[in-house]
């Protein structure tokens, strides 16, 4: 693979952002405000010739065998489905299949079947009602499983350490109904309520100790004893995003809310609050955005409860605070922002220079701006249409540097 050296990509992109786009000059008259959107509009269409390995994967989109591509959503059969676990188990790969027409159309199903090279698997299936499915409505059934054998786990709080990497094995189960009403305009409110259990064990992780080898039960609550779950809560959502699937104007902003109560032991009940918000700027034809991210999550309990372990925020990985390894910090609460630059590089092909902050705590009140951990870099991300599809991030930070390699998009 061709080498390119982080200064050339600076360079790139200060030429793409400084150089002037055909026919951007300002317009002076009625005619020229023609041209100009015209050219805009040509602009757009981005006709450099298109790789033949991506015609291939446009016409698979097209046919519907990609999973969470747009124009196939709706196909009937057979779905190659890339990524969707758990990060830090190896790079997932499966099949899933998809009817949407049974029933006389009332109701539809998709199941897949995923794994990896490090022996994690998943199955998950989901049921809904096209026609009860609206513009104002929808409701769903969802329930997955998934065994991940290589998860990791440093140590509880925001001053962890490195050295203590250890690895534990995390299997569960999820079913869940969840049901969504739009109010006005982009504004939703919806519930969700479940059941959900866990198990976990020694860590699979070569050359690093299990988890149960050098923490105490005090420290991962939740790993000696196993529990089950009800669940439920609600959501507001406020989405007015061009493209959930690849954003690059609106905004997305919500809360949800989730309570769980421990059905087996009677020691883990607790409440989970997440707040979030997105907003997407775009310029020059939209060729060009700014993505603003911010996200907070406290848990709480009552007296004599704790939260497990495996059910606590994390930073560090794919997503949040890339310049960290995966799940580097654990705790009840955290908090992270990020700000990123896209920018269109050529067909099926986009660049982003970003830079994030974030920390955990062990109370929402601990949730400040001081004693942040931060992370920068660049990254790439692969389109068809127009959804992300996979993305390459390069980041650096306190504890070095992380290449990234994932099939989904950022937020």
């Amino acid at each position: 693979m061709t080498r390119i050296s982080l200064t050339s990509i600076l360079y790139l992109h200060g030429a793409l952002v400084t150089a002037p786009l055909g026919c951007a000059q300002e317009a002076t008259s009625r005619t020229e405000q023609m041209q100009q959107i015209r050219a805009d509009k040509q602009a757009r269409i981005w006709p450099e010739r298109t790789p033949g390995v991506v015609r291939i994967l446009n016409n698979y989109a097209e046919r519907g065998l990609l999973e969470g591509v747009r124009s196939g959503e709706g196909a009937n059969g057979l779905q190659i489905v890339l990524g969707g676990m758990r990060s830090g188990n190896g790079t997932s790969l499966g099949l899933g299949y998809r009817r949407i027409d049974l029933w006389n159309e009332r109701l539809a199903f998709k199941v897949t079947g995923r794994g990896t090279p490090k022996l994690a698997y998943m199955f998950d299936l989901e049921v809904e009602s096209p026609r009860l499915n609206s513009d104002r409505f929808d409701l769903k059934l969802y329930s997955k499983y998934e065994n991940s054998p290589q998860m990791d786990y440093y140590g509880p709080g925001p001053d962890s350490a490195e050295s203590n990497r250890s690895s534990f094995r995390l299997e569960d189960l999820g079913l869940d109904l969840e049901g969504r009403i739009r109010l006005w305009r982009k504004f939703y409110i919806g519930a969700a309520g479940g059941v959900y259990a866990a198990n976990t064990g020694k860590g699979e992780r070569s050359g690093f100790p299990s988890t149960d080898e050098i923490f105490s039960p005090g420290q991962t609550p939740g790993l000696f004893q196993q529990s089950r779950f009800l669940r439920g809560g609600a959501v507001l959502q406020y989405d007015w995003r061009d493209n959930p699937s690849g954003p690059r104007s609106g905004g997305h902003y919500y809360a949800r809310h989730l309570r769980y109560l421990d059905q087996q032991l009677g020691l883990h009940s607790f409440n989970r609050l997440e707040i979030g918000a997105e907003q997407y700027i775009p310029y020059w034809n939209r060729t060009r955005v700014i993505a603003l991210q911010s996200r907070a999550v406290g848990a709480w309990t009552k007296d004599g409860q704790t939260v497990p372990f495996y059910l606590q925020p994390t930073l560090g990985g794919n997503d949040l605070l890339r310049g960290f390894e995966r799940y580097r910090f654990y705790d009840q609460s955290s908090f992270h922002a990020a700000v990123e630059h896209r920018w269109y590089l050529f067909s099926n092909m986009h660049a982003a220079l970003f830079f994030e902050g974030g920390k955990v705590a062990r109370k929402v009140s601990q949730l400040n701006f001081h004693d942040l951990e931060y992370a920068g870099g660049i990254g790439f991300r692969f389109t068809l249409q127009d959804t992300v599809v996979m993305r390459i991030d390069n980041a650096l930070s306190r504890e070095g540097y992380r290449f990234m390699w994932t099939f989904s998009n950022m937020w």
